[in-house]
């Protein structure tokens, strides 16, 4: 290990400080979100929750996100996601616990809730060897003693929404996902996903959660863009 440190050491996502993935510096750099707001019309809501007049059918029912996607948080996500290590996740996710619990604690109150991270593809996760996702859900599991749930299944790779225009990101998702013929889906569904800018993505899993049954469907993420 001593070997491995020296030939591979440690070093800050965000700066290049040698010891840490995330350095204390970089940590007081991410831009908190104070003001929680309706994932449709982007106006402020009390821990996120969608505005009656925003509410649709088959929709995301509230929102609750802890940091805005800026330059310092997005060399620290996408330095975890592409060094293909699970260990830079333990300082993400000491900052997710410090930085959330009081946000977090709406769910802890939600009757039969269930954890239910974003599916990467079977491929692309063997490939990648983890899906940050899950690593995130089984922490939110720990700290609200709810259990999770893997019945959102993905049918395919498609382009990664982030190198779609905006305005194509609903086409490019659209169908993506699955539920096992014969399975319903629990009352109340908490979907986990590191980072949300349009939308798109967790809209289509909700879409598909309470078409298989799902009654109210919520949304944890990281960051929003």
């Amino acid at each position: 290990m001593f070997v491995l440190d020296i030939l591979f050491p440690v070093r800050c996502l965000g700066c290049g400080y040698l010891g840490v993935y995330i350095c204390p510096c970089c940590e007081k750099k991410l831009h908190t979100v104070n003001t929680q707001a309706c994932i449709y019309c982007k106006k402020s809501s009390l821990y996120g929750l969608t505005h009656p007049i925003c509410k649709r059918r088959g929709g995301v029912d509230g929102h609750i996100t802890l940091f805005y996607y800026d330059n310092t948080l997005k060399k620290i996500i996408k330095g975890i996601k592409y060094s293909l290590t699970t260990d830079a996740w333990a300082d993400m996710l000491h900052i997710i616990t410090k930085q959330g619990r009081y946000e977090l604690l709406f769910y802890k109150n939600i009757a039969r809730l269930r954890a239910q991270p974003i599916p990467l593809s079977e491929g692309k996760e063997k490939k990648r060897g983890f899906n940050q996702a899950k690593i995130i859900t089984n922490t939110l599991s720990l700290l609200l003693q709810i259990k999770t749930t893997s019945l959102l299944k993905r049918k395919q790779d498609s382009p990664p929404q982030a190198q779609i225009k905006r305005e194509n990101r609903f086409k490019n998702i659209k169908g993506a996902f699955y539920i096992d013929k014969g399975k319903k889906a629990h009352d109340n569904i908490l979907i986990v996903d590191d980072v949300v800018t349009s939308g798109a993505t967790v809209k289509e899993a909700a879409r598909v959660l309470k078409r298989a049954g799902a009654k109210k469907v919520y949304v944890f993420s990281i960051a929003k863009g």
